[in-house]
């Protein structure tokens, strides 16, 4: 009896451990969240992708001081120790550990970027422009520091082929380009050309398998290198659907262009949350401009704005030079507030596909402090819409006074910070 209960007992923790085991390639993250820079440099741990695909022969797994994955061959020990956050992942089963080997296309082995195994990460993007790419990994050989870099599901050339010779047996930075005529890499040349600013999927596909991969980084400064464990991961709680898109999904056919999709760079606007805003102390007034990418027609305008309660913010919208509107939002009881009463609508306006779109914004004063000129975005109606969506939105709205509780309304959940 009591053999019988011991074989039980064991049975139970085997499967236990496997179902564990199962669950080290699920994501800790969801696609609500994405991550940020400082300084143009943003940092993201390898466990925080939110998703996988292509992995039907190779998966990534999480490894951790409490969690070791055993899946198919896997000759390495755990290397937490040193690692960014304690965990890392790795691509499994390792059945190519060296050159003795045998090497299978679309197997343990793939030369073609985004074929295999591909990790999936939210980063936002604030200024566009040529990203360097550097990614911390562990190799123990030659058969397994490969890695390849894509975004948005494209892979250019430059994202194809990193390779990491030197930094064997420790967890190593690099950003080299393996070619035909230098194995070992060309540094500087991993990189990407992200032309519009806004959340962009960044993905890591395998080359080949038994990679350990700690964390990645892009940089605008292409002399930067990273040491240790690299700059710190912001990672930022987005909602499934925010305020803006809310609205927006009250009437079929609303476009939105976020505001934060407009490019900030050399502006005096900054990234606040899911707003653009202004810091007082420095600038009273700004501007930024994008080009309108839908299709030509004439549409009611719907512009998103924020209530404060240190005063009222300004705005005005001009398309191709010529002014649409302006719009002074009323004083707030709360710090920030998103409702109908910030909303402001202009019809019957003609665009066509390519037209500038301009904000100016002006921050505001209760004679004491001053406002930040936020604001969410623009909404795009079909033409005589535009009431519809503005009275739809009275069902949304988020007040936050910063130090005190939340208050939610809706299905949408306020950004965490002031």
């Amino acid at each position: 009896m009591k053999l019988r209960t011991r074989i039980l007992i064991m049975g139970g923790l085997l499967s236990t451990l496997q179902a564990m085991a199962q669950n080290l390639e699920k994501p800790l993250v969801t696609e609500n969240n994405h991550f940020d820079g400082k300084k143009d440099i943003i940092a993201v741990e390898a466990e925080h992708f939110y998703k996988q695909s292509k992995n039907q022969i190779r998966q990534w797994y999480r490894t951790s001081s409490i969690e070791t994955p055993k899946v198919g061959r896997d000759e390495d020990e755990n290397h937490q120790l040193g690692a960014s956050n304690n965990t890392y992942l790795e691509i499994l089963p390792d059945t190519r550990v060296t050159a003795e080997d045998e090497l299978i296309v679309g197997e343990n082995f793939s030369n073609e970027a985004g074929k295999m195994g591909i990790l999936h990460y939210k980063v936002h993007i604030n200024t566009p422009g040529r990203y360097y790419v550097w990614a911390r990994i562990f190799s123990m050989g030659a058969e397994d520091n490969g890695l390849h870099v894509g975004i948005d599901g494209t892979w250019p050339e430059n994202g194809q082929r990193m390779q990491w010779c030197e930094g064997k047996n420790e967890w190593t930075w690099g950003s080299a380009q393996r070619t035909e005529l230098i194995h070992c890499g060309v540094a500087k040349q991993i990189y990407l050309d992200i032309e519009k600013s806004g959340i962009h999927d960044i993905q890591f596909s395998m080359r080949e398998d038994g990679v350990e991969f700690d964390k990645f980084l892009l940089t605008k400064d292409i002399d930067y290198v990273p040491n240790g464990e690299g700059p710190v991961e912001i990672k930022n709680q987005a909602t499934a659907l925010s305020y803006i898109d809310e609205i927006a999904k009250t009437v079929k056919g609303t476009k939105i262009i976020n505001a934060t999709d407009f490019p900030t760079e050399n502006t005096t606007f900054y990234l606040d949350n899911a707003w653009l805003a202004i810091n007082p102390e420095k600038y009273k007034e700004a501007a930024v401009t994008t080009n309108f990418p839908y299709e030509n027609g004439i549409y009611d305008i719907i512009f998103i704005g924020v209530g404060e309660n240190d005063g009222q913010s300004g705005f005005q919208m001009l398309v191709d030079g010529n002014e649409v509107g302006k719009y002074t939002a009323p004083l707030s009881k709360n710090s920030f507030e998103e409702s109908i009463k910030y909303n402001k609508l202009w019809k019957n306006v003609e665009l066509k596909k390519g037209d500038t779109v301009t904000v100016i914004a002006s921050v505001g004063t209760d004679g004491s402090e001053f406002t930040r000129g936020r604001w969410a975005g623009i909404l795009f109606a079909p033409k005589s819409k535009g009431k519809d969506v503005l009275q739809n939105s009275k069902a949304f709205s988020i007040k936050k006074n910063v130090g005190s509780e939340t208050i939610v309304s809706g299905s949408v959940t306020i950004p965490k910070n002031k």
